[in-house]
């Protein structure tokens, strides 16, 4: 009888430690895809932060009258005008959000694209749950005339397009997110006008 009792102590005892090893496994795992999404989110956020910032600080270069330099000032929408390459030639670029993502229901997930001239727009960020242009005059106050433009404040954040566990946490599901706040882009192409 105790060769029986011996065998089942055993049989619990290795079962034990195969699920303390499963489940040692799944929180690696869960850390791993953690960190990997975190670290795909604010790489997605510094390339598309770094592609905003060179396009508008040349809103307006080459252009004899800087007040024609905004097209279109919405909160998620910009078309400005440029000579972009430096060429000689006066470009047109915009910067908008897409529809939000039906395969992503429970929050409002964007697509961030960027069009150069009459080409396909192209996508620059895909995650996007924030993006909003705030417009102001050349004595700080809010304005939506775009000739009156001096200062853009932008505001983006991307997000994780599915749950990862927590770092601290494995047990808890969350998005990974990363917000960009730029204060106030001001370019002397924006401020020549007054």
């Amino acid at each position: 009888m105790s060769i029986i009792l011996d065998l089942i102590s055993s049989v619990i005892v290795a079962g034990y430690v195969i699920f303390l090893g499963l489940k040692m496994n799944m929180n690696m795992s869960a850390t791993v895809d953690a960190s990997s999404t975190n670290l795909n989110v604010q790489e997605a956020m510094v390339n598309t932060v770094g592609i905003i910032e060179s396009d508008f600080k040349k809103i307006g270069y080459a252009l004899t009258d800087p007040r024609d330099a905004i097209a279109i000032a919405d909160s998620s929408k910009i078309r400005f005008r440029s000579d972009m390459n430096r060429n000689g030639t006066i470009d047109s670029v915009e910067w908008y959000v897409g529809s939000p993502l039906a395969k992503y229901t429970d929050r409002q997930v964007r697509i961030l694209y960027r069009r150069y001239n009459t080409q396909t727009p192209t996508v620059a960020a895909v995650g996007i749950t924030t993006f909003k242009l705030k417009y102001l005059d050349q004595d700080g106050s809010v304005t939506s005339t775009p000739s009156n433009i001096s200062m853009i404040e932008i505001t983006l954040a991307i997000s994780s397009l599915y749950k990862v566990a927590d770092q601290v946490n494995p047990d808890t599901l969350g998005y990974v997110t990363t917000l960009w706040r730029k204060g106030l882009l001001s370019t002397r192409n924006m401020k020549r006008h007054g």
